[in-house]
């Protein structure tokens, strides 16, 4: 069977000074040349050689969305290619061209695609910005579009392409701001060729903007950046933990660093009860420590990395929320639970309940792992629990209290706290959250009985 065979040429900026030879010939010599758009500084050339073509410019007009231009855009050239020998379509950039993504992914059996690359718009802003000493080792390209998609990085020096308008560029500008500092300096690259240095804060400030606009973000460590990622917070421990580090760090192992784990956490939690968003962020910042340093030095001895980490987290999430990313349905929270019962079932396989109650971890305050424990215990053994039920034990332990023997009243009180998470565990009710309400309430009461304000890092 005979292949057509579409080529894709890569015109380069705007410029006919960028196109190569290579990319030039295949224009040439096609049966058939169609470029994406006739405002391209090669289309100006091309009818200067007397070189004929077609132009998609057409389908811009017809369709409504971007999607639907992909779409007609690879049927034509689809067409086309079946009435003549050979077919050439003409883009700036083949490699990140979405029309020629799509018509790659629909593509016929009977067709084949190859490429005449060219020059692209980063390495013309990586030649822009060499006459300021920029290293441009690693540089990494974002379309100022795809920026709406993904989380900014920082950790090589990147390009940020096809800043068309100023309110693309504003959204560039914010993007940016969630790692780098306003008054840092990157270059806005003009014409796809000349670069001239501005602050961030400026980038949309500007006079014209254009397909061709771009700016170029310099690398710059995290330890010259007020902001940082989980990327950089790593490389922050890994330095600590590393050679010429700090010796506390460097000391510490998973026992000692168990009993921080549990203040932080606690903090955090702490925080999170007084709503205080600063606090929270900070807080959680110390937990975050906790992760990392512990993951670190599980690489250390080669057991597991922060990579373990956040794989098995997100496989975990991935798959106890099959409402989400797989086939089941839940209209509410409540609907969510059976699904994440369920799920973590298949992960441990079949367990009775002493072998679910073993798991619970005994660091956890007594209230929450009580309740724990009644909780998995009555899943298990497919119980339903009774408020009723609950109420009967507590109220008859409350005699044995009352005895004379001080080891038979600690038993049957802590029989009535039992029953107690029993009964808040029956009723959709936390325990632990309960009793630090009502302890928070007396200290209010206390305070106002002696006139003090109470302290912002009181429980």
């Amino acid at each position: 069977m005979d292949q057509h065979i579409i080529t894709l040429a890569a015109l380069g900026p705007d410029n006919k000074e960028m196109l190569t030879l290579g990319a030039f010939s295949a224009l040439k010599e096609a049966e058939h040349l169609v470029l994406r758009t006739g405002r391209h500084g090669v289309a100006k050339m091309l009818r200067q050689e007397g070189v004929p073509f077609e132009t998609l410019d057409a389908l811009y007009e017809q369709c409504e969305d971007f999607d639907e231009l992909c779409e007609m855009a690879a049927d034509k050239l689809i067409a086309l290619a079946r009435q003549c020998g050979s077919l050439c379509y003409g883009v700036s950039e083949p490699q990140n061209d979405a029309t020629v993504r799509f018509l790659a992914r629909i593509l016929p059996d009977d067709m084949k695609l190859c490429a005449a690359p060219g020059v692209s718009l980063m390495d013309t802003a990586a030649c822009a910005v060499l006459p300021y000493g920029i290293n441009t080792e690693n540089l990494r390209v974002v379309t100022a579009l795809s920026t709406q998609e993904m989380r900014v990085q920082a950790d090589a020096p990147q390009v940020i392409t096809e800043i068309d308008n100023r309110y693309l560029a504003s959204d560039v500008k914010l993007w940016l701001s969630d790692l780098f500092d306003d008054e840092m300096t990157v270059y806005f690259i003009e014409n796809a060729a000349s670069a001239r240095p501005i602050l961030l804060c400026e980038l949309d400030r500007q006079e014209h903007y254009d397909h061709c606009t771009a700016v170029f973000v310099p690398f710059v460590s995290v330890y010259d950046r007020t902001r940082a990622s989980y990327e950089d917070f790593v490389d922050v421990v890994g330095r600590l933990r590393g050679p010429g580090g700090c010796p506390w760090d460097r000391a510490q192992t998973h026992h000692t660093l168990r009993q921080y784990m549990i203040e932080e956490a606690c903090e955090a939690a702490e925080a999170m009860e007084q709503e205080e968003p600063e606090k929270i962020a900070d807080e959680l910042g110390d937990v975050l420590l906790q992760v990392v340093l512990n993951s670190a030095i599980g690489a250390e001895h080669r057991d597991f990395t922060d990579r373990d980490v956040t794989s098995m987290a997100a496989h975990k999430m991935i798959t106890r929320h099959a409402h989400v990313f797989g086939h089941e349905r839940a209209e509410n929270a409540q609907a969510v639970v059976p699904i994440w019962e369920e799920a973590k079932r298949k992960e441990r396989g079949e367990q009775n309940a002493l072998e679910r109650v073993l798991d619970v971890a005994k660091s956890l305050p007594g209230l929450m792992r009580a309740q724990k424990v009644i909780r998995r215990e009555a899943g298990a053994k497919g119980e339903t629990l009774c408020v009723e039920a609950a109420l009967e034990k507590l109220h008859a332990a409350e005699q044995g209290v009352q005895s004379a023997d001080k080891v038979c009243r600690e038993e049957a009180l802590g029989v009535m706290l039992e029953s107690l998470c029993t009964l808040a565990e029956a009723s959709g009710l936390d325990a632990e959250t309960a009793l630090r309400a009502a302890t928070g309430k007396r200290i209010d009461a206390l305070q106002k009985e002696f006139g003090k304000t109470r302290p912002t890092n009181e429980i």
